[in-house]
């Protein structure tokens, strides 16, 4: 599946472990196979990949009618797993069961392409993003793109600076140690177009495929400091929404699907856990989630 991105606003995706006093440096990748090896501003496919989970997961629970306030404790493992991927406790599971993998993809197409660390046990992905490439003249020397304007890539960087200002008139910064914050972030510019493909397994379904451009379609925005207004973009694909569209009107027990799909087998692998590793943590959990009543 094709993306294309195109930068509404100013963009910011930031070079972990780089430091630059108070700029914050957008991320850039050498690539080797043209000359001089230069350094291309990009986005991370995890950055797309992450944002288009929450995405999906978010509207799922939504559909679900699940929250923190129908949900009790039970919540934060159930939100972690579905829209953070969770992590394993431990060691996974020793023995994998067929049967019950094949039963939790069908019952959660979108559990089933994103995958997930479920506490105990795995479940593999079935997609791969790819990374987003700005269209410039390296990315289509180097064949990253399938077209490019007549610019070079560090042309679509310019810096953005802004300071946050303080209210002198309610508060002393003498007083609250809050001063003006200077700041300097490299941003690719509005206008500028990036390209990324996304690669799903031969064992994908049509509906997990469409999943995602379900989850394309309700992108708005990416990377840092959305908050300010930074981020916001236009999506084009050439997938199409309409199977897992037609799915969630379809799938009416929703709520029951991700209570015993995940709710149930993982109270009961807390249980197996505190026999086999008994301890105040997984002690204070089980009362938590024996409190709540269950959410069949």
């Amino acid at each position: 599946m094709r993306v294309v991105l195109t930068c509404v606003s100013p963009l910011s995706h930031g070079a972990f472990g780089e430091s630059a006093g108070n700029t914050t440096l957008c991320r850039r990748m050498t690539v080797v196979s043209l000359p001089d090896r230069p350094r291309i501003p990009c986005v991370s496919g995890n950055a797309l990949r992450g944002v288009l989970r929450r995405i999906v997961m978010r509207e799922m629970l939504d559909r679900a009618q699940m929250d923190r306030a129908a949900m009790g404790a039970r919540w934060d493992r159930l939100y972690a797993v579905l829209a953070n991927g969770g992590h394993l406790e431990g060691t996974a599971d020793d023995v994998i069961r067929p049967d019950e993998i094949r039963a939790l993809r069908a019952s959660l197409p979108p559990l089933s392409i994103f995958g997930a660390a479920m506490y105990s046990r795995m479940l593999a992905g079935r997609m791969t993003v790819g990374f987003l490439w700005p269209r410039s003249i390296e990315t289509l020397a180097a064949g990253l793109v399938s077209e490019a304007p007549q610019i070079h890539a560090e042309g679509l960087v310019v810096e953005l600076k802004h300071t946050r200002h303080v209210d002198r008139e309610e508060q002393s910064p003498s007083v609250s140690g809050v001063t003006p914050m200077p700041e300097t972030l490299e941003i690719l510019a509005p206008g500028a177009i990036l390209e990324s493909e996304i690669f799903f397994g031969p064992g994908a379904t049509a509906i997990e495929k469409s999943c995602i451009a379900r989850g394309l379609d309700r992108l708005s925005a990416i990377g840092g400091r959305a908050a300010a207004g930074l981020g916001r973009v236009t999506v084009a694909h050439d997938g199409d929404a309409q199977p897992y569209s037609a799915w969630l009107e379809e799938t009416t027990d929703l709520r029951a699907r991700l209570a015993r799909q995940l709710l149930d087998r993982d109270s009961r692998a807390l249980r197996i856990r505190m026999r086999r590793e008994p301890g105040d943590t997984t002690r204070v959990l089980l009362r938590q989630l024996d409190r709540d009543e269950p959410h069949q």
